[in-house]
């Protein structure tokens, strides 16, 4: 089991690379603001395979820095 880190931290740990977090704590925007990095990779697909291992916990991906203009996401 990982620490739980602060985003501040995981966002200066993880740069240019996705994290999927399962979160203890999130903001009123339900933005994650700490939680336990249970992965990280430059590709989300290689994070992807991993959810069912997680389907029990809440969980998140965030992207740790500047998204490509030609991404776009469906929520």
């Amino acid at each position: 089991m990982s620490p739980v880190l602060p985003i501040s931290e995981i966002k200066q740990q993880y740069q240019d690379e996705w994290v999927l977090i399962a979160y203890t704590q999130v903001d009123e925007n339900l933005s994650v603001t700490e939680g336990e990095v249970l992965a990280h990779s430059p590709n989300v697909e290689t994070l992807y395979h991993l959810l069912p291992q997680y389907r029990d916990r809440a969980v998140a991906f965030e992207y740790v820095g500047d998204l490509p203009e030609d991404l776009a996401f469906i929520l």
